[in-house]
């Protein structure tokens, strides 16, 4: 019976020791997957890869306390060669969804570095007013201006772009409309942000007037559930008894947006297919990344992507997409 009883508490251990070896194994998948997210993301234009990949610059990061509880700390990610350049650089500051943090975006703005970015974020998890975007300028503001700063005369502050995923969106609609540093803001990118409905909804200073917006807006969303849902207007609330789900940033959201934009300015919408809430940022990282060369580095081949009959409106990956760029 002892011998019995020893040999089951042996196959236990064994099954909890390749259990728990199975789960260290699958995260250590999921973080190399994370890490190296662009590797992975689905692509089918050519400019699409090009810009997907990583650039040829290597990077590196300092944080900075921002002596604020709400926004902790500032994150900066930037090309390594700045430290021995005199050059200027452009600049993507980005606006947390909510409760996230400079680290969830970690990869993904390294990405953006590689292309020559200083790419900034903050840890406010609750982005939605602009104020800690606005705060985020005067911090790049200050540190351009301090002699003893790795940024002292290096930041390109005539080339600074905006983006944010989810409640980021609302933040960096109302960073441009609301906050003093708005009209330094030279574009700005919205990944699956938060529809009207659910401003409206949710209240507290989550409203946003993107009429009001006046530089060039790139909006993009996924056609998953939680994006897309099923609703077809604002009108339509969620009722789970009848089946209906306001996603976070639906086709009428993205197109109400869209029509809402001022037809002066340089304007794109467009949803990938099979992409939902939270992979919708780094699904559409590529294209993203070309927006803000075209316009903060003034690569002229990235903008062959959003024109008129241009890449991304003859992507088969993509749906839905509006450009008024010729």
């Amino acid at each position: 019976m002892k011998k019995i009883m020893k040999t089951f508490l042996i196959i236990i251990l064994v099954i909890f020791v390749v259990i728990l070896l199975g789960m260290f194994a699958f995260i250590k998948i999921a973080e190399h997957r994370e890490t190296n997210y662009s590797k992975y993301t689905e692509t089918a234009g050519k400019l699409e890869k090009k810009y997907t990949e990583l650039g040829d610059r290597e990077v590196s990061y300092k944080d900075y306390d921002a002596n604020d509880d709400v926004i902790g700390k500032y994150a900066l990610w930037y090309p390594s060669e700045l430290e021995s350049k005199d050059n200027k650089y452009p600049v993507v500051i980005f606006a947390n969804g909510t409760g996230s943090t400079s680290s969830t975006y970690k990869p993904f703005l390294e990405h953006l570095s590689s292309w020559g970015f200083i790419s900034v974020g903050n840890d406010d998890k609750d982005t939605r007013t602009g104020a800690s975007l606005e705060q985020t300028i005067k911090f790049l503001i200050k540190e351009n201006e301090n002699r003893d700063s790795v940024f002292y005369q290096k930041i390109d502050l005539d080339n600074i772009g905006i983006g944010g995923h989810s409640q980021g969106g609302a933040a960096v609609f109302n960073m441009v409309v609301n906050q003093e540093h708005g009209s330094m803001i030279k574009a700005l990118y919205a990944a699956s942000a938060t529809s009207s409905y659910h401003t409206m909804v949710m209240g507290d200073q989550w409203k946003y007037d993107i009429s009001k917006v006046n530089i060039p807006t790139f909006l993009t969303g996924g056609t998953g559930q939680w994006d897309a849902g099923n609703a077809t207007s604002k009108e339509q609330a969620t009722d789970d008894k009848n089946g209906v789900v306001q996603g976070i940033a639906p086709l009428w959201s993205l197109q109400e947006n869209y029509n809402l934009l001022p037809e002066t300015i340089d304007k794109v919408v467009a949803r990938k297919k099979n992409t939902d809430h939270g992979d919708s940022y780094k699904q559409f990282d590529g294209y993203m990344t070309a927006w803000f060369m075209y316009y903060l580095q003034n690569d002229k081949e990235a903008r062959k992507i959003f024109t008129v009959g241009g890449e991304l409106p003859t992507n088969n990956l993509y749906q839905d997409v509006q450009t008024n760029i010729k």
